[in-house]
């Protein structure tokens, strides 16, 4: 039987018929020094283009052997495990190393070669770009909403009865870069922005404001800050278009069932579109409602029937009765449709017909919420599980002191 066998620096072809010695190498090939964190990094990641070439040069097809291939990070077979242990005996007769200090020195330059090629590899990753999206738009929002917030008090000190008509914050701060001074609210003007009854009211309680009278100065340090906050709203719109553009690219069948704002924050809270493939249906259902889970185990709450899907327009429209189920239902073709995506099959259509006939039928067959069970019965049933509790207890105490054996339980005496 013959082994190809691959090492850092080389393949080496080893006839093994019970017998293991370095000089039943027929064949074997040193690679250029330069090339070898890229060749470990092919074979890593399944390329066998060097495999075939081996093959070739040693007219291996043409005669018919067979080879069994074994590269770095497999179990070793006897074969592969005896050239790894003279892996530096065999680098020393090949001239490829001087010394033991130049083994070491060489191995773990090659080795962290291939590290850093692997970590380009990781950062080049779309679902990555998606994480650090998902996480600008999360910082951006709460620095809008912090400067909304300052805006709307420092304009009030100017402008107070705005405040409570106009709630929208980016609204708000385009009526402040727009108008400015409380005599440019009129009506006419505040219609391409308001409702004609809104837009009516502020008018009319611009005349008579009771707010400050302030200088030239102040207000147009005001409006530059309005404008910032415009061009922040502004960014986090070219982002949201970019996040929708990276989400198609990758996770379309993802992106088709759960939104791109919902699939978005789903590889961002697992860490990866790979990831998050690897998760049972069970998992992607509650992920985000940690709190929750762990009051569940720890203090008997209830469990949570959903966390971040909670979003999705199917859950949200639903009633409260038939939420968790249809979460579950979601949950399961969410799972389905990640595992396309990483193996690139596009399966979306299919898997969103199916969920919308399983929501269907979940609808038809619980039109109504269950009946909760009285307080009286609960706790009846309560107090019926705790004496049976106890009558369990008691006749283990009592099996202890007669000596009995308890079937079904390993018993800690030997």
């Amino acid at each position: 039987m013959y082994y190809l066998i691959f090492t850092s620096y080389g393949a080496f072809l080893l006839e093994y018929n019970g017998d293991l010695n370095l000089e039943n190498i027929k064949h074997y090939k040193i690679f250029p020094e330069e090339e070898i964190p890229k060749i470990m990094y092919n074979l890593r990641r399944g390329n066998l283009q060097i495999v075939e070439e081996l093959m070739k040069e040693w007219d291996l097809k043409d005669k018919g052997i067979k080879v069994l291939v074994e590269y770095l990070e497999n179990e070793p077979t006897l074969p592969g495990k005896f050239i790894r242990e003279n892996i530096y005996p065999l680098g020393k007769k090949y001239s490829i190393f001087n010394s033991y200090k130049e083994f070491i020195e060489k191995t773990n330059l090659w080795a962290t070669q291939l590290t850093k090629l692997l970590m380009k590899e990781s950062s080049e990753r779309k679902d990555k770009l998606i994480i650090q999206t998902v996480s600008a738009l999360d910082d951006l929002d709460e620095t809008l909403n912090l400067f909304s917030e300052r805006l709307r008090e420092w304009y009030s000190l100017y402008f107070p009865e705005m405040d409570k008509i106009v709630k929208k914050h980016e609204l708000y701060a385009k009526l402040v870069s727009q108008f400015l001074k409380r005599e440019n609210y009129t009506r006419t003007k505040l219609k391409e922005f308001l409702p004609s009854k809104t837009a009516k009211t502020l008018s009319k309680v611009a005349k008579s404001s009771m707010g400050a009278e302030l200088s030239e100065e102040d207000l147009s340090i005001i409006k530059g800050f309005a404008d910032q906050i415009i061009s922040m709203y502004n960014l986090r719109d070219s982002l949201l278009k970019y996040l929708g553009e990276l989400m198609e690219e990758t996770a379309p069948n993802l992106t088709k069932l759960a939104g791109v704002s919902l699939g978005a924050r789903l590889i961002s809270l697992t860490g990866g579109l790979e990831r998050l493939s690897k998760l049972p249906a069970s998992t992607i259902q509650v992920i985000g409602a940690e709190k929750a889970l762990f009051a569940h185990l720890r203090l008997g709450a209830d469990p949570p029937k959903h966390g971040v899907i909670f979003q999705h327009p199917l859950i949200q429209s639903s009633p409260w009765w038939i939420r968790g189920k249809i979460a579950r239902a979601l949950a399961c073709k969410l799972a389905v449709g990640v595992r396309a995506d990483v193996f690139g099959n596009y399966i979306a259509d299919e898997l969103l017909e199916n969920l919308n006939k399983k929501v269907e039928e979940i609808k038809r067959k619980y039109p109504e919420p269950r009946k909760k069970p009285s307080k009286k019965k609960k706790e009846k049933k309560e107090k019926g599980m705790k004496r049976k509790g106890d009558k369990k207890k008691k006749k283990k105490i009592k099996n202890r002191k007669k000596g009995k054996k308890v079937i079904g339980k390993t018993s800690s005496k030997w």
